[in-house]
């Protein structure tokens, strides 16, 4: 499938890992392509590194009716949601729709199934684009840094998008069911109650910061 291009990146996800978020880089190459790790990196040019930003701090609370600029964090968070929209040729209002929904700007939140951080990435999903860790533990901490977290998350709703033939609603419902579950139910939202309900909520914050009725 087309949208996989690059999505299995040409870093060794087990060869030096850091612990520590300031060590995870990201570059665009030759093709548009953008590639995260925390491997040692390739020796490319305009190599750029994630650090941690120290001015995103608190614990907001989700709130599934406010609108998402009145959310405690938004201020803070959004440099780096519409930094990490342009790389990844993404409609900022939807970044910003899905970091809303999944944590309601929270950077150290953390789900019952183990996602984390702002757009609440799974490990599992960051390792698939580079960035790995030797333990559950670290790779939490590695992914609470809002930069990194933004930046994974991005990535694989630009990949969603794509192979969903730009279908808000699917690459939305993938984003929190998974590509599969899309998938086995016909590319059509999975019947699941949380999903159906996170699909709403997303669509009715992007609704809001794009100021579209419907």
């Amino acid at each position: 499938m087309g949208w996989v291009r690059a999505a299995w990146l040409i870093v060794g996800l087990v060869a030096a890992p850091c612990a520590h978020a300031n060590g995870v880089w990201t570059y665009v190459d030759a093709q548009g392509v953008t590639h995260i790790g925390n491997a040692p990196p390739p020796p490319v040019k305009r190599l750029e590194w994630l650090g941690f930003d120290d001015r995103i701090k608190g614990a907001p609370q989700r709130s599934a009716g406010a609108h998402p600029t009145r959310l405690p964090g938004y201020a803070t968070v959004r440099p780096l949601l519409e930094s990490a929209a342009q790389r990844h040729a993404l409609d900022p209002e939807l970044v910003t729709a899905i970091a809303a929904a999944e944590s309601g700007f929270r950077p150290d939140a953390v789900s019952h199934k183990g996602a984390v951080g702002l757009m609440q990435v799974m490990p599992a999903t960051a390792a698939r684009y580079g960035v790995s860790a030797p333990s559950p533990q670290q790779a939490s901490a590695l992914l609470k840094n809002p930069d990194v977290n933004v930046q994974v998350g991005a990535r694989y709703l630009a990949d969603l998008l794509q192979m969903f033939d730009g279908e808000l609603e699917l690459a939305v419902a993938a984003y929190n069911a998974g590509e599969g579950a899309v998938l086995r139910h016909g590319r059509r939202i999975p019947p699941y109650p949380e999903t159906q309900q996170y699909v709403a909520r997303v669509m009715r914050f992007y609704r809001a910061l794009t100021g579209r009725s419907g």
